[in-house]
C-alpha cells in the first residue's frame, strides 16, 4: 500500500499516504479490533504538522488507525467498510444522490480554410522583385471551444451497516494483521534511531538514523534564526535538505519555537553517544 521513493544520499523517503487532511478513525473500529500498543522506547524523532512530539514514543494501533503517545499520525489504514464487509449481518444499503453538473466542451464547427487563389501565389519574376508585394490572405485565426454544462449523472453511494456485535473471522483478522505491518514499520524506523514527519496536507517523510543526525545538528539553529517562511526554506534547501516538501517547511516554521527541546534533545543524543563509547571501551581487553 505504501509507495516509496528512495534518496540514497540522504537516505530518506517519500511515503505515499493520503494527501489530505487526517480523517477521524472511527469509534466502532476501536471497540471492534481493540488497540495493538508497541513498547516505549526513547530513539528517534517525531514531528507531527511540524510540531516536534519529544519520547518516550510508543507507537500504537488504535482501531483502523495509528497513532504515536496517543495523538493520531494517520488516518484509517484500511477503512472500516472493509472490515464491515467481512460480516455476516453486514446491510448495505444504496443511495442516489444528484451528482453536480461538470462543464463539458462542445466545439463549434469549423469554418472553411480561405484558399489562396492563383493571384495570391503568382511566382512571375516581376512579383519576386516588386518594392510592393501583394499581401497573402491569413487563415482565421482558431476559435476556442464553448463550454456548456453536461447533463448531471445520479450519483450511487453505498454504506453498511452492521446489527449486533462485531465478530472476527479469518478475513477480518488478515486485515488487522496488514495494519500492525504498518505499525510495526514506524515503530521499527523510530527505534533504529530514524525520523519521521507526519502531517495532514502532505506525505509522511522518513530518513535513517544519519539523516536524523544531521537533521538535528541544522534544524534547531535553522529554526531559531529564520524570519520568514521563504528564508527557512532557503535554509533548508542549503542545509542540504531537498527532502524536505515547502508544505514541510512551513509547518516546521510555524513550530520554530521547538528548537530549543531540539538543542536539548541534541545534546542528551551527545552524551548518550560517549556512554555508550565509554561503556565499548571499557569492555574491550587490554591485552
Amino acid at each position: 500500500m505504501n509507495l516509496k521513493v528512495w534518496i540514497p544520499v540522504l537516505a530518506a523517503t517519500f511515503c505515499a499516504v493520503p494527501v489530505c487532511a487526517m480523517p477521524e478513525v472511527p469509534v466502532a473500529s476501536a471497540k471492534a479490533l481493540g488497540v495493538t500498543k508497541g513498547k516505549p522506547f526513547r530513539e528517534g524523532l517525531v514531528f507531527i504538522n511540524g510540531k516536534y512530539l519529544p519520547p518516550p514514543y510508543v507507537v500504537s494501533r488504535w482501531g483502523t488507525g495509528l497513532r504515536i503517545n496517543n495523538k493520531p499520525i494517520t488516518g484509517q489504514v484500511i477503512d472500516w467498510t472493509e472490515f464491515l464487509k467481512t460480516q455476516q449481518g453486514v446491510k448495505v444499503s444504496r443511495t442516489e444522490t444528484q451528482a453536480e453538473t461538470a462543464p463539458a466542451a462542445e466545439e463549434k464547427p469549423a469554418e472553411p480554410e480561405v484558399q489562396e487563389s492563383d493571384e495570391d501565389v503568382d511566382t512571375s519574376l516581376d512579383d519576386l522583385f516588386d518594392d510592393d508585394p501583394k499581401p497573402k490572405a491569413k487563415k482565421p485565426a482558431a476559435r476556442r471551444p464553448v463550454f456548456k454544462k453536461a447533463p448531471a449523472r445520479p450519483k450511487t453511494l453505498v454504506s453498511y451497516s452492521l446489527d449486533g456485535e462485531f465478530v472476527h473471522n479469518e478475513a477480518s483478522r488478515a486485515l488487522v494483521t496488514r495494519i500492525n505491518s504498518a505499525r510495526t514499520e514506524i515503530d521499527r524506523t523510530l527505534r533504529s534511531g530514524g525520523f519521521i514527519c507526519f502531517g495532514d496536507n502532505y506525505q509522511r517523510v522518513s530518513g535513517d538514523s544519519r539523516t536524523a543526525q544531521r537533521l538535528l545538528e541544522k534544524l534547531p539553529e535553522m529554526q531559531r534564526d529564520a524570519s520568514s517562511p521563504q528564508s527557512f526554506i532557503s535554509k533548508v534547501r542549503g542545509g542540504g535538505m531537498v527532502y524536505f516538501t515547502d508544505e514541510l517547511c512551513h509547518d516546521l516554521y510555524r513550530n520554530r519555537i521547538d528548537y530549543r527541546r531540539l538543542m536539548d534533545r541534541r545534546e542528551q543524543w551527545k552524551k548518550d553517544r560517549q556512554m555508550e563509547n565509554f561503556l565499548k571501551d571499557a569492555g574491550t581487553p587490554l591485552f
